[in-house]
């Protein structure tokens, strides 16, 4: 067999590009390494959402021109958004890469990849291809996984490159969706997140119409599945109907990221997003009225164009308010193509900086009284395997995505759900002592 390596830079969706990608060349019989000297193949999966990421991945195709050099049949390719938004420019300034393959067209890799080794030249492809909703079998033993529901974005946000590196919102059929969770289940998978760039539209382009809501109650039925998480919502989006799919559903878990970018109207106007900070706050209170013990975690743009101190200040009190168990903060990043790069008051590094750094600490204070609240607390956890801070211990996440270490060594295995008593807080974990199985006590869910 062939051998692929693999390189992923960027989000959850990207992690799940490439193994459909391994799971199409296994196909092909490619099989996986580690080891990039020995692949025959090496795929890097691109993100673009910020400049930065861009640099990391012109930097590793700088360090594999040895190899490319060394070895005149290894295929390099560079795949994903960076691909979709750059395409031609990638070739100029790295000319050993020899397949560039858009998002839209990574259902075809297998095939582009062949060409290139037939033809003896370079292939470029980012026109749109069919949707591949199920990877070949994944790696046994996996606890958690991800499965993409739907795939583009049509909200076209002043600084967002998403509209045109994954194109417009396509649903998979709910089927296909179903289908693999079952996989994945017989392979051992607990958990399951589903994906999608703006995922609570889900199904509104399929026929008949579905939404997330009764995705949510297809995936619940899954035996052997036992949590379900999913990822990016916009607030525009979110009904009525899916707050009490989050409430009724029992494998839900209570914990939602609801990317907030900014507690400024002014800005959120600007940046095109579709809501107030007075309809976000709403929109907390109603998820907090339905499911009281719900976590929050959001995303954070630092110094967009125009921001002035009091436009952050507003951010920074929406954040007190709010208390989130986790904030991303992403100083903003000029992406070529979009609004936002051409929008004049463009806010110096330097003022970005100290910004970033004033809403970590903000972050920081809220997800710390979030953490001190569960202290003495009795919380279920899906075991994930040995803690990093003692090989004597095991670790977990609780349905609200906190890490727990606790000694549990001879009385439960990787894979289990156990009830855990929180005996200690600290800042990145909890520890705590094996309190019992969730069929032998009432568990609180967080």
């Amino acid at each position: 067999m062939a051998r692929l390596h693999l390189i992923t830079y960027g989000c959850q969706m990207n992690e799940y590009d490439s193994e459909r990608v391994a799971g199409l060349l296994r196909d092909q019989r490619y099989e996986l390494t580690e080891d990039e000297t020995q692949a025959d193949l090496i795929l890097l999966n691109t993100c673009a959402i910020r400049e930065k990421a861009e640099e990391k991945v012109f930097s590793k195709l700088g360090e594999l021109r040895h190899l490319k050099a060394a070895n005149p049949g290894l295929v390099i390719g560079v795949m994903g958004c960076m691909a979709q938004l750059h395409q031609g420019a990638i070739r100029a300034r790295a000319p050993q890469v020899d397949l560039v393959v858009g998002s839209p067209a990574l259902a075809r890799v297998a095939d582009l990849v062949e060409r290139v080794r037939r033809e003896r030249r370079p292939v470029l492809e980012t026109g749109e291809g069919p949707l591949v909703s199920i990877a070949a079998r994944p790696r046994p033993g996996r606890l958690r996984a991800f499965v993409t529901v739907m795939e583009g974005c049509e909200k076209h946000c002043t600084f967002c490159v998403v509209p045109r590196t994954r194109g417009r919102e396509r649903s998979h059929p709910p089927e296909a969706i179903v289908a693999e969770v079952r996989r994945l289940a017989a392979d051992g998978c607990r958990e399951v997140t589903l994906l999608g760039q703006t995922v609570n539209a889900y199904g509104r382009d399929l026929t008949p119409p579905t939404d997330l809501a009764e995705l949510f109650a297809r995936v619940n039925d899954v035996a052997g599945i036992e949590r379900i998480r999913f990822t990016t919502s916009n607030p525009y989006n979110l009904t009525p109907t899916l707050i009490r799919a989050m409430r009724d559903v029992p494998k839900v878990c209570e914990w939602f990221h609801l990317p907030l970018q900014s507690g400024s109207n002014r800005i959120l106007e600007r940046m095109h997003r579709g809501y107030t900070r007075e309809r976000y706050l709403d929109l907390v209170a109603a998820l907090r009225d339905a499911v009281p013990e719900m976590a929050f975690s959001t995303d954070v743009i630092v110094g967009f164009p125009g921001e002035t101190e009091e436009d952050f200040a507003q951010t920074l009190e929406l954040v007190d308010r709010v208390g989130y168990d986790n904030v991303f903060a992403f100083r903003y990043s000029r992406r070529p193509g979009t609004p936002a790069a051409d929008m004049p008051d463009q806010v110096p590094e330097v003022v970005k900086a100290g910004r970033n750094t004033r809403l970590l600490e903000a972050a920081g204070r809220a997800a710390a009284a979030r953490a001190v609240a569960l202290l003495g607390r009795t919380v279920e956890v899906l075991v994930d395997g040995v803690s990093k801070r003692s090989a004597g211990e095991l670790a977990g996440r609780t349905r609200c995505n906190r890490v727990v270490n606790f000694d549990g060594r001879g009385r439960v295995a990787v894979g289990d759900l156990v009830l855990v008593s929180v005996t200690d807080v600290l800042p990145h974990s909890l520890r705590g002592a094996l309190a019992g199985q969730p069929e032998e006590a009432e568990c609180l869910s967080r």
